[in-house]
Formats: C-alpha cells, structure tokens, sequence
C-alpha cells in the first residue's frame, strides 16, 4: 500500500479516536511516523473541532426537536394542523436520542457502587460459591 494512502487511512483513523499505538498496531506503522504526520498536519487540531462539531450537532438537534414539539402541543390551542412531515422528522428526531445519550455517557467514568445489592450477592453465592 503506498504511503500517502497509509496516510490518510492512518489520519482517518486517529480523527475517529483511536491512539497512535492502536493505529501503529493495526497499521504496520512506525510510532514515530504517526507523531510526525500528527504534528506536521495538525491531527489534535482536527480531532478537536470534529468532537466540536459533533456536540453542536446534537445540541442542534435536541433544540429543533423542541421547536417541533412546542409547535405540536401548541396546535390544539391555535387550532393549526401538523403536517404528516413534521410528526414523521420528530418520531425520526427522538430515535436518535438513546443514541446521542449513549455516546454522552461513553465518555464519562463509570460510577462505581458502594455496596452490593442483595440479588447480585445471592447471584454470587450460587454461581461462584456454589452456595443454594
């Protein structure tokens, strides 16, 4: 594979999160190289404003699912029709939320329990202990 191809696979790569030991791992490339075309093309800076525009994406979503749902609460008051298109891109809209939810939650640190519930350890006790 010819390096200018390496190159920008290794650059789409590095945009989408991974680091440069897993690119290096994956693609055969010298560390070294991979901190050279980082710096060189200004990959932290790219990475950057896509995480950036990612964030303004969602937030632009959630504000036009608002709009959308004020405008449908607001119907029977003003006695205006919805249009078919409008219910259908808010159904659509409201999907994509567990999934803009999931990546929010992804990037923080988990919570760790302080204690252990009583079905987890009775769970426990009969799989691992082999206590009924």
């Amino acid at each position: 594979m010819s390096k200018m191809k390496l190159f920008k696979q290794a650059e789409q790569m590095f945009l989408k999160g991974l680091t440069v030991s897993e690119i290096s791992l994956e693609l055969g490339i010298a560390k070294r190289t991979l901190f050279y075309w980082k710096k060189l093309y200004g990959w932290d800076k790219k990475r950057k404003e896509s995480m950036y525009d990612k964030s303004q994406f969602k937030e632009d979503l959630q504000k036009f699912a608002l709009k959308l749902m004020d405008k449908i609460a607001n119907s029977n008051k003003t006695n205006s029709q919805i249009s078919q298109a409008e219910y259908y891109s808010l159904v659509n809209i409201l999907k994509l939320f567990p999934e803009l939810k999931e990546l929010e939650t992804s990037n923080k640190t988990p919570q760790v329990k302080k204690e252990l519930s009583p079905d987890f350890i009775r769970q426990i006790e009969r799989e691992i202990l082999g206590i009924e």
